[in-house]
């Protein structure tokens, strides 16, 4: 007897419009991080700032973007994935998601002046002040959020 439920379903699948859901934990994150739709990197402020306008702007008709919890930035963490980031290295994510993205990103989640970042070509997280001179990029995502706090 055939069981319908152990058909292994992708852990991604891209909706169109510009978003990716995570079957999963049914995230749904913006299918490029800001370095692919506007070619710059970005402070920890100017993320929040792309996250407001994401939200004015209804990217993809939805006006609750945010930045990822750590948990959650993580999630996206996949070293069996065969994807490369703008300067054509490997990267551990899901190519579901287009190549040429930054390989690090901001999370919301931080401690006092430093925010947490994850690094898709080592699949680490580290601290990092949230000055000037901290350009990574940014990819959203909404969705009840996960490990907000831990």
């Amino acid at each position: 007897m055939d069981d319908e439920s152990n058909v292994d379903e992708p852990k991604y699948v891209n909706n169109g419009k510009g978003i990716v859901t995570d079957n999963e934990t049914t995230l749904m994150w913006m299918e490029q991080d800001t370095w692919q739709m506007e070619t710059r990197w970005v402070t920890w402020d100017e993320a929040r700032d792309f996250q407001l306008l994401m939200g004015q702007t209804k990217h993809a008709g939805y006006n609750d973007w945010r930045l990822p919890t750590l948990e959650e930035a993580l999630s996206l963490v996949a070293p069996e994935s065969n994807n490369k980031d703008k300067y054509e290295k490997p990267i551990f994510l899901d190519p579901v998601f287009p190549e040429g993205c930054l390989a690090t990103f901001w999370c919301e989640d931080g401690v006092g002046q430093d925010g947490y970042i994850v690094n898709l070509n080592t699949g680490k997280k580290s601290l990092l002040y949230k000055s000037k001179s901290g350009r990574m990029a940014a990819r959203l995502v909404r969705g009840t959020p996960v490990g907000l706090g831990d």
